[in-house]
């Protein structure tokens, strides 16, 4: 498969549960079902390219290079989790999501803990959106090029910061919204499986004596 219709592909999947999360969402919730989906989406694509390497390891032994599949994958992440980024500051920036969800809620935690949590969160989005788009800025192979394939690397490793305040931030707005058991433990089995598979893979690496940079 070229990359070009791995792209076609993923754009079609992108758009096509897009379009059907909109569809059957309730009245006047469209953009809020869209938050929510490209939200996911772009969680399950971060989790996509952190398991290519040690997958790859796990079967080879050897450390993944410039692998065109992860670097996709993570285009898509980027561009997933920038329209719900500009999608949650239109629907959660304001005052009746405040009401709702932060200081009227009556739910635990207490509401000064809820305002934390949400002041983090939204900060976290703001630092987790410059991270992405440096990573964007990263995969293609003039950067490659001009930075030289260490300094490439090196930059490359900012996707570990971005995933683990993209992990913070979820668990704040699952706590802050209630989210539903299954969307925790879904949350939790994505998640697991990226902490185990990055440890499994370092573990590897260390014992063959390669640099554990995956």
């Amino acid at each position: 498969m070229t990359r070009t219709h791995r792209h076609l592909m993923l754009a079609a999947g992108v758009a096509a549960i897009s379009a059907a999360a909109m569809a059957v969402a309730p009245a006047g919730q469209a953009l809020d079902r869209l938050s929510f989906v490209t939200a996911w989406l772009c969680l399950l694509f971060f989790a996509g390219t952190l398991l290519i390497g040690p997958l790859q390891v796990r079967r080879t032994g050897r450390l993944p290079g410039n692998h065109l599949l992860r670097r996709d994958l993570g285009i898509w992440c980027v561009i997933t989790g920038m329209v719900h980024f500009f999608l949650a500051f239109k629907v959660s920036m304001n005052l009746e999501y405040m009401a709702i969800y932060v200081r009227g809620a009556e739910a635990w935690p207490a509401p000064s803990v809820r305002e934390l949590m949400y002041r983090w969160a939204v900060l976290a989005s703001l630092v987790i959106a410059v991270l992405f788009m440096l990573l964007l800025a990263l995969s293609n192979n003039l950067a490659i090029r001009l930075l030289g394939k260490r300094w490439w690397k090196r930059l490359q490793r900012v996707s570990y910061a971005a995933f683990a305040l993209t992990v913070g931030h979820s668990i704040a707005f699952q706590i802050l919204e209630a989210r539903n058991g299954w969307l925790v433990a879904a949350f939790l089995v994505i998640t697991a499986a990226v902490l185990i598979a990055q440890y499994a893979g370092r573990a590897r690496l260390r014992g063959s004596g390669r640099a554990p940079e995956i």
